[in-house]
Order: C-alpha cells, then structure tokens, then sequence
C-alpha cells in the first residue's frame, strides 16, 4: 500500500520542474468555486504524462480515500508542466502540487499512445516511449505528443462534461 502525503494549497505556489516526479498529486482551479484534481504518472520528453481525476471540489484538499477511489475523467493526457506548474506562465490558470504518493506505480497504461511525425513518417510513442509506425489514419485518430497548457485542458473537460 502506498503512502500519501499532502500539504495545502497555499504552501507551495510554485514547484520547480526538475522536482516534479511520477506520483505527486496536483490540484487546479476550474473556477472560483471548483477544483480539479490528477497524478503525474510519468516523465516524456515534451512534459509529463498525467491522469485527472473525476473528483471535483470546493476546496483544494482531497484526501488518501478519494485518490484510492476515483477514476480518470478523461484518458492520460501531457501536461506542460514547465508552464503549469514551474514558471506558471498560464495567467488563465492556477495549478500546484498539494500531495505525493510515495512508490506510486501507473496502472492500466498499456493502451496509452501519443502519435508524432508527419506523412510516411507517422509514428506513435507509448506509455514507456517505446516507438512504432503507424499510417496516417491510425495517427489522426490518436492524441498528439504534446503539451497541453491550462486553457486546453479546460476545454477538453469542458466537452467532456457537455457530452
């Protein structure tokens, strides 16, 4: 069983990016009444790969029981964690690090894949960056290996909700 620690919102504005790290818990602003949560699950060369929760709140706590029970809202996505989380160069967003799972090990990542590349050059990393080609069409339909920065991310949970 993993431990957890968590701190609160207001003690760490800001986390230099060379400490963000597979199992840190992160919260961040939707609105001024509601906070989302997700997990850094894995370094890729462009970001971090990251699952958010489908647990929202008033307040920016959650607690051990509510990690261990929620889902993905939405599948891994890559988060520009530089501009997230670092240098918070998103004035529309506001995302900190509020916790950390110690021995945190991804689960159900063995279908995860971002595609890259252009023409006959279409390829799709996966969860482990492990390269493959693929066609064209296999490439549009993946997502892309590419950060998403505060206003991405909102709009994708956005459409996921209006669904």
């Amino acid at each position: 069983m993993s431990n957890f620690k968590f701190w609160s919102w207001d003690k760490k504005p800001r986390t230099m990016l060379r400490f963000v790290k597979p199992g840190d818990i992160f919260c961040f602003k939707i609105d001024d009444n509601t906070y989302r949560f997700g997990r850094i699950m894995s370094k890729i060369i462009t970001g971090h790969i990251a699952e958010i929760f489908d647990h929202s709140s008033e307040k920016p706590e959650i607690t051990m029981d509510v990690v261990n029970k929620t889902q993905r809202l939405i599948p891994p996505i890559i988060i520009d964690t530089y501009g997230l989380l670092d240098k918070k160069v998103y004035k529309d967003g506001d995302w900190r690090i509020i916790g950390h799972q110690e021995n945190y090990i991804p689960q159900n990542v063995s279908d995860v894949y971002f595609a890259f590349g252009i023409g006959n050059n279409c390829n799709k990393k996966d969860f482990y960056g492990n390269n493959t080609p693929i066609s064209e069409s296999e490439w549009e339909a993946l997502p892309k290996l590419s950060p998403k920065g505060n206003l991405d991310i909102i709009t994708l949970l956005n459409n996921i909700q209006k669904q």
